[in-house]
């Protein structure tokens, strides 16, 4: 499992590369702001290189749901989205963001030079959206709240070759990504504690 959730983010060395091979267009975004609605018109790919933004949409009760949340190295983009029309995509800031955009045609189209590090990003982006795509459906798939929780954890863990690590969410918005209510996974955790299978100290874990 470590391999699978180590590649799922894009190095320092990559994204140095896509800025050498792209010339993408930075910008920078504060915590709440919107960074793109994902239209059809929107031709771009977005790469994080700071901060956290999370992928969202409202289901028809209006609640809020996170699909995704984007770390540094991460991409995102409506290409890697089902075609609907009666669904909202949006990227939101979690916290402050620095986001390089690059047109995604230019992306999938080798430079001129045909560099092998083009080649190898275009690589690297297919497994790394499939990738993250499968771990959340993975998680979602668990039968039980518990399940789900203890899921999520064991990512994490491996992620981090460690039992103890930090949610890359807040409690509040990590309900809204395991599509669960809130108060009742606050119980759930609490019975986790309770039960000594982990030690929870508001976003660090430790798994016993």
């Amino acid at each position: 499992m470590n391999e699978f959730l180590i590649e799922s983010r894009l190095s320092n060395a990559e994204i140095i590369g896509i800025k050498e091979c792209f010339a993408p267009i930075s910008k920078e975004y504060g915590r709440g702001e919107i960074i793109t609605i994902c239209s059809p018109e929107d031709d771009t790919i977005g790469i994080i290189t700071s901060g956290t933004a999370y992928l969202s949409t409202i289901n028809t009760e209006e609640q809020r749901r996170i699909l995704d949340y984007y770390q540094k190295g991460c991409v995102f983009g409506k290409h890697f989205l089902p075609d609907t029309e009666d669904k909202l995509f949006y990227i939101m800031a979690k916290t402050k963001c620095t986001v390089d955009f690059v047109k995604y045609k230019r992306f999938i189209t080798c430079c001129h030079n045909n560099c092998a590090k083009h080649v190898a990003m275009i690589d690297h982006l297919i497994m790394v959206t499939a990738r993250k795509s499968l771990i959340h459906i993975d998680i979602l798939g668990q039968r039980t709240l518990r399940s789900k929780l203890m899921s999520f954890f064991e990512y994490l863990k491996e992620q981090d070759e460690s039992n103890t690590f930090y949610l890359p969410l807040p409690l509040s918005d990590l309900a809204d990504y395991l599509a669960v209510d809130r108060s009742a996974m606050m119980r759930e955790i609490k019975k986790l504690n309770d039960e000594k299978i982990i030690i929870s100290e508001r976003g660090k874990i430790t798994l016993l």
